[in-house]
């Protein structure tokens, strides 16, 4: 099989090529549906690495990206017995699995091994499904949040992670959700898909109108959503900790890939904050086998808005455009791309 794979091949040097591929006895080959560029993919793309921690290690390139997929089984090695031809499925990658970062879902066809993968829903809309990958760790987020009738809840962050969230947690019993970001347009589009209350964190003091707005008492829960290159991944990180009430929750998913000074650290344990730290996608492939139907399934009942978070969409042969694009633009929630 013939297919064109998206490949990195140096700092910002991205290139669609052509190159055979067929799955191996414990593989499936799918033909993608459409694709959609992380924020990692991001740092891949500037830096040649995920972790700040790997600075100095020199990057292994050619890299084949795209972990965020989804698209129809055509071909089934022959130890598979979990999936058959015709089946749709999402790339749920995990590095445990497959012992790579980048399985190359960019591409007009990809390999994975069945616990790579899961079932898209019957009758599920394939635009949607193929954003499972990027979309069911926030969705899990909520879940695992802590959020009770009637809370009072901050999102800090309005990028895309920040933006299911806060949806979330509005439609799972928020009495109020007030999402903090930098940027008019993604505070705007919150704004559209529910939240009660915006802060533009610069353009005014955010800690002081969170206090105004609780009366003083912060919030009962802060998802902190800013990650990967957000830049305000510090400052928000550290604006959490200070506008959640004594004994409040703060819950954040993404990695963090840079190292960040908490100024306020003690306050962690002296108001005794409850720290989550979800990270769906980090767990090993059984769970995630056993978590992603319950994230799908809010996903495919419209529970949550996610259409609108596409912001912009690229034929495959355009995806050096593509990534110039999210490179240059924060407004860019998500870029999807479809061979």
């Amino acid at each position: 099989m013939k297919t064109r794979s998206t490949v990195l091949e140096g700092i910002k040097k991205i290139n669609l090529i052509e190159r055979d591929i067929k799955p191996a006895p414990d593989q499936v080959l799918v033909k993608t549906h459409s694709a959609s560029i992380c924020l990692a993919d991001v740092q891949l793309y500037r830096k040649g690495y995920y972790f700040h921690a790997k600075r100095h290690e020199k990057p292994q390139y050619p890299m084949f990206l795209g972990h965020e997929a989804g698209g129809t089984v055509v071909a089934v090695g022959s130890r598979v017995h979990e999936y058959k031809e015709g089946d749709r499925v999402i790339l749920m990658h995990s590095p445990r699995v497959s012992g790579n970062i980048t399985p190359g879902g960019m591409s007009d066809y990809w390999v994975a091994h069945p616990m790579d993968v899961v079932p898209v829903p019957e009758e599920m809309d394939m635009d949607l499904a193929s954003l499972g990958e990027t979309v069911c760790p926030f969705v899990s987020v909520v879940f695992r949040s802590g959020i009770k009738l009637g809370d009072t809840v901050a999102v800090t962050g309005a990028n895309f992670i920040g933006q299911i969230i806060a949806q979330g947690l509005k439609k799972s019993g928020a009495l109020s959700v007030t999402v903090i970001d930098t940027r008019d347009f993604r505070l705007d589009m919150a704004k559209k898909l529910g939240a009660d209350n915006v802060i533009n964190s610069a353009k005014v003091n955010a800690y002081d109108v969170a206090m105004e707005l609780t009366k003083g008492k912060g919030f009962d829960l802060v998802a902190q959503t800013a990650a990967y290159v957000d830049p305000t991944v510090e400052e928000y990180m550290n604006l959490a900790a200070n506008i959640v009430k004594p004994m409040g929750i703060i819950v954040f998913q993404g990695d963090f890939l840079h190292s960040i000074t908490i100024d306020n650290f003690q306050r962690w344990h002296h108001e005794s904050l409850d720290i989550r730290s979800v990270a769906f996608r980090h767990y090993t492939p059984q769970q995630i086998q056993v978590w992603t139907p319950d994230c799908l399934k809010v996903m495919q009942h419209g529970l949550i808005q996610i259409k609108p978070l596409v912001t912009s969409t690229f034929p495959l042969e355009k995806v050096a455009e593509a990534f110039r694009l999210v490179d240059e633009d924060p407004d860019q929630l998500k870029v999807v791309l479809k061979p």
